[in-house]
């Protein structure tokens, strides 16, 4: 036999047992019953007492009801007892212990109504009010017909009659509390449910039972075993899982019509009978009866406003739906969904629509700098300012990020459209304060697109998009009125940037290398990694068709990584018979303020010795962010990294990095060498740039040496390195490797 039966078989002997220890030993077995339904209650508190600790809500306030329930039902118990003690007359115990039995009743219907069964709502709540009403007055009226009214047409009232009644009465309200919930609670709760229904209707069958015993005066004890197993299954139900609280669902099953209504179809077939039977109709039958029908009519009224609420509810809900799928849920302006709709609307309507595209300069170092929230504010406030530069009939969207679009209907003439950019440029650009910190202010780039008669929406936003990268690169700030050939420009660099990103995936990028020759000796003592794109129609290009592109896609620091590993492998074989070859890499002002960029390095020497790697930076990148590349060059020193000051005396505080970075060498711009031979500035120039590098202890480069005059003035100057055309052109590793091999130096 499974488990579970065993259990239930168990428990039935066990209450058979008991009912026949109560009818065979009577008022003897009286103070055991009494123990025995002390512990059991008091049990029950315990549970109801932890559960509720356990649980949140309505569910904690309900349990807590419960527990209450069981506490003051303890306290009749014991009072009772104490009674007993006292010699407090038989009679005068049952009607006291019998009202009091009202206060755990009125626990228990107030714990069923908090319950999470009930919708959350003062309707919700009040229907199984009513429902419950229902099925008492019904109730009620068949007790009354089928066991009280002979009993008090021949006994009369007195202690007797009242015990009965609130007998009756807590009978009556156990039993309709265990309907309502079997009429009530879905998913999750119907095992909580199904338990407290369980446990109330054995507790109301053994009343009923008690009831009897009492009507054929042989005392209480009839039921007892029954009242006790009860109240184990509402203890063993109190901290069962009930789920969430069930949304207003206004009767939608059979059962949740059907069950209040039971007990008065029976009232009705009943109270019909005695009418036929009779004749006449009993008044408190009728008064019963006609509180039924008032309930009845009471409850269908508050689901009819139940029904309406909810329909008014679903309204609103598929209005929300509605407007977060057409609307940005944290700007609140239209959505790109929405915005595809308006412009195609406006296009086809024929009233020539000019969009545009906002995009925010300095929203990214906000977002950063200062967090999320403060990001999101910022939006938040850029979104009420567009909002306001346009007209009602405009719309304004968020297309993601920090990307905003403006549709203007019958704004095809450009005066139109840059009239609201600039006003745009004008309000997005005013501080913004947030709600910590200091106030943030950003700018904005405007692309506008004028649609004609041949515009798509894909077109139109194709030309505004480009508008906008067109501003963008231009200095940001501004607005860009999109143009055919300006477009044309903008696709060619757009389109070279995708292949960039495609190659450099897809490893089409290769490092040549120019070398480095000590000028008396012409012997080569380092190279210079410079990166060639293998371009798969174009062929092989050098870094003057790509570099810009790069930077502005962001991939230039990329790129750096590509020449610095590249070159790492390589001057490896390279120092295998010249322990003292360099290799010169070039680091973008991206890469040069990366955090990060100090293990790189690490990562890509590997074995090889820091002093054989050199990087180079220029003066311009340094000035992007000055303290940052300090502390980067700085850390790559502390690594034995060499630093190259490259272009050197074309930017701007050259004598100011000389003085406060670890240099350890500088190459001279090649805009002085070109004319060395020839022009006295040059020369002078020259000339104080290698007095002062060898003042500071730094080994000059010549860059750009073309001829056999610039060397040899070069030399004249006390130059030690040069490199150039005149000495190699960049070449392949394996070429310099013949090169290296070879006992001359070769001269491109």
């Amino acid at each position: 036999m499974p488990g579970k039966a065993r259990w239930w078989v168990a428990t039935l002997v066990g209450v058979v047992l008991y009912e026949w220890a109560a009818a065979r030993f009577g008022s003897g077995f009286y103070p055991f019953d009494r123990g025995v339904l002390v512990g059991v209650v008091g049990w029950m508190l315990v549970r109801y007492t932890r559960a509720s600790r356990e649980a949140t809500g309505r569910l904690r306030t309900a349990r807590r009801l419960g527990a209450a329930a069981a506490a003051l039902w303890l306290g009749a118990i014991a009072w009772n007892l104490a009674a007993d003690l006292a010699g407090v007359p038989e009679k005068t115990q049952t009607v006291v212990y019998a009202l009091a039995s009202l206060l755990p009743a009125a626990c228990g219907v107030a714990a069923m109504v908090t319950l999470p069964v009930a919708p959350p709502t003062t309707l919700g709540k009040l229907r199984l009010v009513l429902d419950g009403l229902i099925a008492a007055f019904s109730m009620l009226a068949l007790v009354w017909l089928f066991v009280l009214k002979d009993w008090y047409a021949s006994h009369g009232g007195g202690a007797d009659g009242v015990t009965l009644m609130v007998l009756c009465i807590v009978l009556i309200v156990v039993a309709a509390m265990a309907l309502i919930l079997l009429a009530n609670g879905s998913g999750r709760q119907v095992t909580a449910l199904t338990g407290l229904a369980v446990g109330l209707g054995l507790i109301a069958i053994a009343m009923l039972l008690q009831l009897a015993s009492i009507l054929q005066g042989s005392g209480w004890l009839w039921g007892n075993g029954l009242l006790q197993l009860g109240v184990l299954v509402l203890g063993a139900t109190a901290r069962l899982p009930f789920g969430a609280p069930v949304r207003d669902r206004d009767s939608t099953t059979l059962a949740s019509h059907a069950l209040p209504y039971l007990p008065l179809a029976g009232m009705i077939v009943v109270v019909m009978g005695d009418q036929v039977r009779d004749g006449s109709i009993d008044m408190l039958v009728a008064w019963l009866a006609l509180s039924a029908v008032v309930a009845v009519l009471g409850r269908q009224f508050v689901s009819l406003r139940m029904t309406a609420s909810l329909n008014r509810e679903i309204d609103a809900h598929r209005a929300r739906l509605a407007h977060q799928a057409f609307h940005d849920p944290l700007t609140g302006l239209a959505n790109r969904a929405l915005f595809g709709e308006r412009l195609a609307s406006a296009l086809s309507d024929g009233s020539g629509p000019a969009l545009l595209l906002v995009d925010l300069d300095g929203f990214k170092a906000v977002n950063d700098t200062r967090g999320h929230a403060a990001g999101d504010q910022l939006l938040v406030a850029v979104a009420g300012r567009l909002k306001g530069a346009v007209r009602a009939t405009d719309t304004v969207a968020r297309l993601g990020g920090d990307e905003f679009a403006v549709v203007l209907p019958g704004a095809a003439e450009p005066s139109a459209a840059i009239a609201v950019a600039s006003l745009i440029l004008q309000r997005v650009g005013e501080p913004v304060s947030l709600s910590e910190g200091a106030p943030v202010a950003v700018r904005a780039s405007v692309g506008i697109a004028l649609a004609d008669g041949e515009s798509t929406a894909e077109l139109l936003l194709r030309d505004a998009d480009l508008a906008l990268y067109e501003a963008k690169e231009s200095g940001k700030n501004r607005y860009q009125v999109a143009d055919p050939e300006l477009s044309r420009s903008t696709l060619g660099r757009l389109q070279l940037e995708e292949e960039l990103r495609a190659g450099l995936e897809a490893g089409e990028f290769e490092v040549h290398y120019q070398p480095i020759v000590e000028l008396e000796s012409e012997r080569i003592t380092a190279v210079e990694a410079l990166l060639r794109w293998r371009h798969p129609v174009r062929g092989l290009l050098g870094p003057g068709a790509f570099l810009e592109a790069a930077e502005a896609a962001g991939i230039l620091p990329a790129l750096d990584g590509v020449a610095l590993r590249a070159a790492c492998r390589q001057v490896s074989e390279w120092r295998s018979g010249r322990p003292d070859f360099v290799v010169s890499v070039n680091i973008c002002a991206a890469h040069l303020v990366d955090p990060g960029l100090a293990a790189e390095v690490t990562a890509a020497l590997g074995s090889v010795p820091a002093s054989a790697l050199m990087l180079e930076v220029t003066e311009t990148a340094l000035v992007a962010d000055l303290a940052m590349a300090a502390r980067s060059l700085r850390e790559l020193a502390d690594l034995g990294v060499r630093i190259a000051l490259d272009d050197f005396g074309t930017g701007y505080s050259s004598l100011t990095y000389l003085r406060t970075l670890p240099i350890d060498a500088i190459k001279i711009d090649g805009s002085f060498v070109r004319d060395l031979d020839g022009n006295a500035t040059d020369e002078a120039v020259t000339r104080a740039i290698l007095g002062l590098a060898e003042t500071l202890g730094l080994r000059p480069v010549a860059e750009g040496v073309e001829g056999e005059s610039q060397a040899e003035r070069l030399r004249d100057l006390r130059c030690g390195h040069a490199q150039g055309f005149l000495f190699a052109r960049p070449m392949p590793a394996a070429e310099v490797s013949r090169l290296l091999a070879s006992p001359a130096v070769s001269v491109a």
